[in-house]
């Protein structure tokens, strides 16, 4: 599940995190809408990327796996599923030679969530490439919760583990998944890192774990929810307890709105969030 949080969609309308993760934990199911066609298209063929449905037919035969607390459906879950560490062996075996402490994998979703992590913390645990539900009704592969009125997709991927609590937002829980790349992690951070002043770190630092995967920052980053620095930051056209207020309870603001209240940041943490925002504000593209 997009373990994902939308943590600032504002602005312009919010759009749901295909990995839903609602709850307050890692999993918070961010509403995931269907998408009748994906978003991100098939890429061209390179060392370091991969465009799952193009090679579903030869994934290798899936295991079932059990998932003891899914994020996104909030109760024991089994999948038929691949080992994340055979697709990249099979599929993008130029990730032998990187370095994975300086190294990227970012999961591409149909509706633009976009979360990445350190390849290292992926591969420190048991991931795998979900492609069924094994719960799903005969003669289909998946089953869609609901977030209020609304229906997730989650196929035609999911990103599970089986050693991973739902409660650990470090970990993202991507579904509705279509491609998967490596990238270095210096290229985003040459972007986004607050050089000049080292006071902004922390939150830059909770930006990129909480924001990131949804939401864009001088155009890196999620497309789930709005771009919040380029052209004008959020920070200029919102006032700051306005945008903490948001935060916290999204659904008091906008009707049937997706993004999920935020609750496990402190008011601290979300001021460190805001200045940092504020700090990107003098440093657009």
């Amino acid at each position: 599940m997009r373990t994902a949080f939308l943590v600032l969609g504002l602005g312009i309308s919010i759009v749901g995190c295909t990995n839903s993760q609602t709850s307050d934990n890692q999993s918070s199911v961010v509403d995931s809408t269907a998408v009748d066609s994906a978003t991100v298209s098939a890429p061209k063929k390179d060392s370091l990327s991969v465009y799952l449905p193009d090679i579903k037919a030869s994934l290798p035969e899936a295991q079932t796996v059990e998932v003891k607390d899914d994020p996104v459906f909030s109760k024991i879950k089994s999948y038929k599923a691949v080992s994340l560490v055979t697709v990249l062996d099979q599929f993008l075996p130029a990730y032998k030679s990187l370095n994975i402490k300086e190294t990227q994998i970012v999961f591409e979703c149909e509706d633009g969530y976009n979360p990445s992590m350190s390849l290292e913390k992926v591969l420190s645990k048991k991931a795998f490439i979900a492609i069924s539900d094994v719960d799903a009704p005969k003669g289909e592969e998946w089953v869609n919760p609901k977030k209020g009125d609304h229906e997730m997709k989650i196929a035609p991927f999911y990103v599970i583990y089986t050693d991973v609590p739902a409660q650990d937002v470090s970990f993202k829980w991507p579904y509705n998944l279509v491609k998967i790349s490596l990238s270095a992690a210096s290229k985003e951070l040459a972007v986004l890192f607050p050089k000049e002043d080292d006071t902004q770190v922390k939150g830059f630092e909770l930006f990129k774990v909480n924001c990131l995967t949804c939401h864009s920052l001088n155009k890196v980053g999620g497309k789930m929810g709005p771009e919040l620095n380029y052209p004008k930051s959020v920070t200029e056209y919102w006032q700051v307890d306005q945008i903490k207020q948001f935060v916290k309870a999204p659904a008091s603001f906008r009707n049937e709105c997706k993004m999920p209240a935020v609750t496990h940041l402190t008011d601290k943490e979300l001021d460190e969030i805001v200045n940092y925002l504020k700090y990107m504000a003098k440093h657009k593209v």
